[in-house]
């Protein structure tokens, strides 16, 4: 019986209290960006994406009472891979690179439920060199 209530209030909690979180990653780059998501070292959610040029390179959302960005992205870390010739890692638990990373609300606009992400030359100039092509 203690089981059923709390089961039962959550199966009825209103919709009106639950929000839908909405991330749009943007290339903001005239280069090919190829993203990967990873969960414990294993690929995970959309696995790659890719665009070459500037517009939307992922849109991810989730309705939730809590809008939390690494269950949107569906993954704890995250590398940009720029022209098969950069990389940048992004990881949920250190927040790098500091200052402009995925899983850090701070790094995106937002617009009402709409966050957004725009790689840029930030991200560019943060990618390390890849000693032949990018894995």
């Amino acid at each position: 019986m203690s089981l059923i209530i709390p089961v039962l209030a959550i199966s009825c909690w209103p919709k009106d209290y639950e929000e839908t979180g909405i991330i749009v990653v943007n290339n903001g780059l005239e280069n090919h960006v190829q993203m990967r998501f990873f969960s414990d070292g294993l690929p995970s959610g959309q696995k790659i994406v890719s665009k070459t040029g500037k517009g939307e390179i992922f849109r991810g959302k989730d309705t939730a009472r809590i809008v939390v960005i690494n269950q949107i992205l569906q993954a704890d870390s995250i590398v940009m891979i720029f022209d098969n010739k950069r990389i940048e890692k992004h990881y949920l638990y250190t927040y790098e690179p500091v200052g402009h990373s995925l899983f850090n609300s701070d790094s995106y606009q937002h617009d009402g439920n709409t966050s957004t992400y725009t790689i840029d030359a930030k991200n560019y100039e943060n990618a390390e060199l890849c000693d032949g092509p990018c894995q």
